[in-house]
């Protein structure tokens, strides 16, 4: 997945960095890949592409947290579910061979945890590639 985020901070030692996304922080770790991101500061905007991880929770009536989205359709056979964010948009997502798909259904409530920034681009008036 890639986003646009401003950085919120950098941790260069943790290899750590705080991305704001729709406006929302959230920490990344750094993968191994990403080269020469020492000239990255707080304040710049970048393009990030993410490695995502999928937790799935069926939300109990009473839980006020809000979901990142819900299940519109789950299809073990192939593995796929497509899900519906908040602001609308719909996304089909492959589910990884071992995990359980036993129990998920349309309407659950899902949290989708970006894991680790893959690939960065540092956005100037256009983008520009900055690091693998």
């Amino acid at each position: 997945m890639a986003s646009s985020a401003k950085v919120e901070s950098v941790d260069r030692a943790a290899r750590i960095l705080v991305l704001s996304v729709n406006g929302v922080p959230l920490s990344y770790g750094i993968g191994r890949r990403v080269r020469n991101w020492d000239d990255l500061h707080t304040g710049d905007t970048v393009k990030a592409t993410l490695r995502d991880e999928l937790t799935i929770y069926v939300a109990p009536p009473h839980e006020k947290r809000s979901p990142d989205a819900h299940v519109l359709l789950v299809n073990p056979s192939y593995r796929v579910m497509e899900v519906q964010y908040a602001n609308g948009r719909r996304q089909t997502l492959k589910v990884a061979l071992l995990t359980q798909m036993k129990g998920i259904g349309a309407g659950d409530a899902i949290t989708i945890h970006p894991v680790e920034v893959i690939k960065l681009h540092l956005r100037h008036d256009s983008i520009v590639p900055w690091v693998r």
